[in-house]
């Protein structure tokens, strides 16, 4: 089972509802919309792909297909700013 965690050089805030994180090793940032701070409490929380799908398919009305497609973009953006391992 996949699993995420944010790794231990990313320091994150809370501004004005959504995330925004930076990686002191790369220099890499970013500032999540309401969705993508919603995955990252996910992450945070429970860092279980299939948890934090199966949340997001309770929690928002999209199709079980979109959804894992849209998570796996979202998760891959993460790992390629090396946010999350």
């Amino acid at each position: 089972m996949a699993m995420l965690r944010i790794r231990d050089d990313v320091v994150y805030r809370e501004v004005d509802g959504v995330i925004v994180a930076f990686s002191i090793d790369t220099g890499e940032y970013v500032a999540l919309d309401a969705v993508g701070t919603d995955i990252w409490r996910r992450i945070e929380q429970d860092g279980r792909v299939q948890a934090i799908r199966r949340g997001m398919l309770a929690d928002y009305d999209l199709d079980e297909s979109t959804c894992i497609e849209e998570l796996a973009r979202f998760v891959d953006m993460l790992r390629t700013r090396r946010l999350v391992t």
